[in-house]
């Protein structure tokens, strides 16, 4: 099996990132996304993760200036966790974001996530997100020198 990740272009792969955003973040609060004006935005980048043709996964990437980014959202179809996918797709998004000058990736962890980001070598790093948005006081900054 060949794991690939591809840029959201099309509208299928649109209609898969809303899919993907709302089941991992929208639908289990009850509410609706109000991040879309960002598929339109040049900062924020959309990947669909493919296992071959089969699409399992998607991630939001907002690119700060100083080479730094920010992984907004990440997550793996329910039905493929705990098969080392999440940790694949997070190294395809780190080279990518590498290959494009950027030298840090910073994210706001859930205590639920933590393991994985630290398991990936993610450490404590301040998020100092350049556009002020709150964070959640019950999240960790981490991030990692690419």
């Amino acid at each position: 099996m060949t794991q690939t990740i591809k840029l959201c272009t099309t509208d299928e792969d649109w209609n898969s990132a809303r899919a993907w955003r709302n089941l991992a973040f929208f639908d289990p609060h009850d509410m609706k996304d109000p991040y879309t004006w960002t598929f339109d935005h040049p900062s924020h980048i959309h990947w669909i993760f493919c296992d071959d043709l089969e699409k399992i996964g998607y991630a939001h990437v907002q690119l700060w200036p100083e080479k730094r980014a920010a992984l907004r959202i990440i997550v793996i179809d329910p039905s493929r966790r705990n098969q080392h996918l999440g940790s694949r797709f997070l190294t395809l998004i780190e080279r990518a974001l590498k290959a494009l000058g950027y030298e840090v990736l910073h994210v706001e962890s859930n205590q639920e996530a933590l393991r994985f980001y630290q398991r990936n070598h993610y450490s404590d790093l301040p998020f100092q997100d350049p556009d002020g948005y709150e964070t959640d006081p019950r999240d960790t900054p981490l991030g990692k020198r690419l």
